[in-house]
């Protein structure tokens, strides 16, 4: 490295953003640039910007169904996962956040304007 810095400075040229690094760090640097992140992963395990949410949609479809979730959005930002739409029960919602959740590269779940038609809440126990 000493000889290229010598013919550098010896011939007048200018040196601009040259960066120098043990070459394990950069072998590791290089790995983590071409890695996809885990809410970039589409559902093909190519890069693709919606790939978390895709992925998500997806899951509902197979887990389910289609007819159920047919009126759910599935949005993100970032590894946030963003609902709205409708839905049929409380149940069906806690299930598509908890499927969401467990959804490689989401770190939670937001949910917005997200109508329920049947809303049954649990009843308290009566006392005799």
């Amino acid at each position: 490295m000493t000889n290229v810095m010598q013919s550098l400075v010896a011939t007048g040229h200018t040196i601009r953003g040259v960066c120098y690094a043990k070459s394990s760090y950069l072998n590791q640097a290089i790995a983590a640039l071409s890695a996809i992140p885990p809410e970039r992963v589409g559902l093909n395990g190519e890069y693709d910007y919606y790939g978390l949410a895709k992925r998500i949609k997806a899951s509902y479809h197979s887990q389910v169904g289609r007819d159920a979730v047919k009126q759910i959005t599935v949005k993100q930002r970032g590894s946030a996962v963003i609902l709205s739409g409708q839905v049929d029960t409380l149940d069906l919602l806690d299930q598509l956040v908890n499927l969401a959740l467990h959804t490689e590269g989401a770190t939670h779940v937001e949910v917005h304007d997200v109508q329920v038609n049947v809303l049954e809440l649990a009843q308290p126990a009566r006392v005799a």
